[in-house]
């Protein structure tokens, strides 16, 4: 029976223990091919039945063991010998593998010394003691990273086994000399006595002179080996590959198995076999086969080349799907599948037709649809890519804030992956892929230009057919990807990609639109969504409307989607009760369904009233009127405003308010009144937030009614900017303020004269039912909506003349009363 100092190996350094510090035992873990470094991963393969037991119970009990290296196998009686220096750590990762064994990620926390080894029935024990570690200033030690971080640069140039990408996490952590060499020393493939030695190696400048040694000797051969290889090429003969092998009576740092070479056998059928890879691309991966198949399968390093190969291998390099369609059958799918403005539809087969023109390419700016929540955004992205026969992928973007979300993470870092728009690419399966990107508006919400410039050179045609994966490290081409971007608002794309969108307005659905659409789609996929038939469900259009305009304040149809979504599951449970088998829902039951409305919507006055005007509104949330008040009161003519109005509005009223002053002979308004009374204009609803200067031809009517002292028409609505001259300038959101007019009852609007173009998106039973004035300017206004007013001077007689006469006309003429005969009194009797 061996002693607990005849299993120690002892250590050629002298170790710095901590004297007074308490010993703590802890399971022991034997390495047979590895060093385990701290804070460093390590994947082992375990088959032994103690070693099984421990890791079962360490990673269910969440318990600490230590590592340490084995350099000798197990004797049937007697364990074999460990290091005295070993490692702490802990199970990050455990995963079944074939055979009944288990492949383990474990990883280091601290250096620790072993004081005594004890056995027990299920595996060995150990009692360890803390050291003192190196407490020197980091600084002291820059020379020596500084020259180890450029002996690595030169290695892995040299050396293609090695990740280029190592200088830069070496550079990364200069900050902490224990930390790199420790990094440095898990990462070359060094012998494991050398792995050993630097672990023992506590005071840092010993380690560090121990690591520049053995760099340099890694050095060394990794440039004879290109001398030779470089000989090799001018000679025009094919060298093979010589690995870099330690010397003699050293135990190398890996051994492969049958499995790994079998599986790097596989892998460089499958890179032969693929006729797509660029010829780039084979030969990154070639070097990554090399590089597999010197590697154990039980190493951290293995499953990370294997991980990348499998990447490599599964992308759709080259594979695109022919530009066979025919624009009629686009235009004919795109109209079967959304709903929308014509004009939409046009631009977008435009688009496609030069893309089958050059190719399949499309070198113009980035398509950008840019409209509210439910507008039909991604409907339209969905119907693009069905016309094409593309695969149609979506991407959210949303809350990212790193370049690496998008362009990958370098290998080097643990779990690290390629970037949202690779691992699209490989779910799509093809090299043009029709990829919708979302939430465009919540991306990169701290604005740095450079999560902005890596989204942009993906999504930017004059950059991305070499897009860089920082995980791959070989360009890939997105040129034949057709990219659309959705954002709500145009003032919230960020300001690096405006130059670089085509903007594409997509314009709120009004109400007979969004009835239409229900009708068409939404019901018929909520009803199958719920486990309803079509017949068993009845609902009309009245009651429809009504829902919209109660229920729901929204450009899109979100939110009438899920109040019909309400009503549909009350059905599913009455079906599944057994209740009914059939629902109409009218607006007399509507409540039931969906309780008490939530929105009131506004609606016309009932008379003429004084300073009282309806005014248009476009909003989020589509067309809605606008009351306007005003009054006069005694003061010294300043103006007040109240409604929750935004700087633009304020001065739109102010304008309002000198045009009409200057106008005031005009409308019989004595000039000195402004100087002698107040006047207040309110804007209702004052919680929401106002602001545009579209309520300016408005507010001028307010004001020359309070004034004047005369009534304004309450079945005429109005919309238009005003200059300081009464000038009527064109305002957008035309289409859903006349629909806002027409729902609430008021048939006669007045437009600017430049908007007479936008009526060719009116539907035509709101064209045909509603009359509409086009005015140049302000004056114009004033004759149309001021009762009684015609461009003179005023006098009261001549208001009341006018006045008596038009009630005149219109009293009815009396007709005359027919006279009633008197009964002939009765004859007396003869008698």
């Amino acid at each position: 029976m061996k002693m607990a100092s005849d299993i120690l190996i002892k250590s050629r350094y002298r170790i710095p223990l901590v004297t007074e510090g308490p010993t703590e035992n802890f399971p022991l873990l034997r390495l047979r091919m590895a060093v385990l470094f701290p804070h460093n991963l390590l994947t082992i393969q375990v088959r032994r039945k103690e070693t099984l037991q421990l890791i079962s119970d360490c990673h269910s009990r969440e318990q600490q063991f230590v590592a340490s290296f084995s350099p000798h196998p197990d004797d049937e009686d007697e364990p074999s010998p460990v290091h005295r220096m070993g490692t702490l750590a802990t199970v990050r990762d455990c995963r079944e593998a074939p055979g009944g064994s288990l492949l383990v990620t474990i990883e280091g926390l601290k250096r620790i010394a072993i004081a005594k080894v004890s056995g027990s029935d299920a595996y060995s024990t150990v009692t360890v003691q803390d050291l003192e570690l190196d407490s020197s200033d980091p600084k002291s030690h820059l020379g020596r990273m500084d020259a180890v971080i450029t002996m690595v640069d030169e290695i892995t140039r040299l050396d293609p086994s090695y990740s280029a990408e190592l200088v830069f996490v070496l550079k990364a952590i200069e900050n902490d000399p224990s930390l790199l060499a420790d990094r440095v020393a898990s990462f070359f493939h060094f012998p494991l006595a050398w792995k050993q030695e630097l672990l023992e190696a506590v005071d840092l400048q010993l380690r560090y002179g121990l690591m520049l040694g053995y760099l340099d000797r890694v050095l060394t051969h990794a440039g004879a080996l290109r001398t030779v290889s470089d000989q090799g090429r001018s000679d025009g003969q094919a060298r093979p590959f010589i690995p870099w092998q330690p010397a003699r009576g050293q135990q190398p740092y890996l051994e492969p198995d049958n499995g790994q070479a079998e599986e790097a056998f596989r892998v460089r059928e499958v890179i032969s076999s693929s006729p797509h890879l660029p010829p780039e691309v084979k030969a990154r991966a070639t070097i990554e086969v090399d590089r597999l198949s010197r590697l154990s399968s039980a190493s951290a390093e293995y499953g990370v080349t294997k991980n990348y190969l499998d990447w490599i291998l599964a992308l759709p390099w080259g594979k695109v799907t022919p530009e066979n369609y025919e624009i009629p059958e686009v235009e004919r799918i795109i109209s079967t599948d959304y709903f929308g403005p014509t004009s939409i539809k046009e631009q977008i087969l435009q688009r496609l037709s030069v893309r089958k023109l050059s190719g399949g390419t499309d070198e113009g700016p980035t398509l950008c649809l840019v409209g509210a929540p439910g507008t039909g955004k991604a409907s339209l992205a969905k119907a693009i890519a069905r016309s094409l026969g593309k695969e149609f992928i979506r991407i959210s973007v949303g809350g990212i804030s790193e370049v690496s979300e998008i362009k990958g993470m370098p290998r080097t870092f643990l779990g690290a992956q390629p970037g949202k728009i690779v691992r699209a690419m490989k779910d799509a399966g093809s090299c043009d892929p029709v990829i919708l990107i979302e939430d465009i508006d919540y991306f990169n919400l701290e604005n740095k230009s450079s999560v902005n410039m890596a989204l942009l050179e993906a999504v930017d045609t004059r950059f991305n057919s070499r897009f860089i994966d920082s995980y791959l490290g070989v360009p890939f081409d997105l040129s034949k990807v057709f990219f659309i971007c959705s954002v709500r608002a145009f003032e919230e794309i960020p300001e690096q990609f405006i130059p670089r969108f085509e903007l594409m307005e997509i314009p709120g659905y009004i109400e007979r639109e969004k009835i239409v659409i229900t009708k068409k789609y939404i019901i018929p996929t909520l009803l199958k969504k719920h486990g309803l038939r079509k017949s068993e469900f009845k609902i009309s259009q009245k009651t429809l409307a009504r829902i919209i305009s109660n229920y729901t304040q929204e450009a899109g149809l979100l939110g009438f989607s899920q109040q019909i979504e309400k009503i549909c599951r009350k059905m599913a449970l009455e079906k599944a009760q057994g209740k009914r088998k059939s629902w109409t829902v009218s607006e007399k039951n509507l409540e039931s369904f969906l309780g008490s409305p939530v929105f009131i919507p506004e609606k016309a006055e009932k008379v003429p009233e004084i300073g009282t005007a309806t005014g248009l509104a476009w909003t989020g949330a589509g067309g809605d009127l606008m009351f306007i008040e005003g009054l006069k009161m005694k003061g010294e003519g300043t103006i007040t405003t109240t409604g929750s109005l935004g700087e633009v509005m304020k001065e739109s009223i102010q304008a309002a308010h000198s045009y009409v002053r200057s106008k005031s002979d005009m409308l019989g308004i004595d000039s000195a009144d402004f100087n002698e009374f107040d006047i207040h204009i309110h804007f209702p609803s004052g919680a929401i937030p106002k602001d545009g200067p579209s309520a300016g031809v408005t507010v001028c009517l307010v004001i020359a009614s309070v004034m004047a002292e005369r009534p304004i028409r309450n079945d005429i609505a109005m919309t238009g900017e005003v200059t300081l001259r009464g000038k009527v300038l064109p305002v957008g959101g035309v289409k859903e303020k006349i629909s806002a007019a027409y729902r609430a009852g008021i048939f006669h609007v007045v437009l600017p004269k430049e908007n007479r173009k936008d009526l060719k998106e009116i539907p035509r039973e709101i064209q045909r039912k509603t009359k509409f004035t086009y005015i140049e300017r302000v004056d114009e206004l004033f004759e149309i909506c001021l009762l009684d007013f015609t461009p003179s001077s005023y006098t009261l007689e001549k208001i009341f003349a006018e006045e008596i006469e038009k009630a005149k006309r219109k009293k009815p003429a009396k007709k005359p009363a027919k006279k009633k005969s008197r009964p002939k009194a009765a004859k007396p009797r003869k008698k």
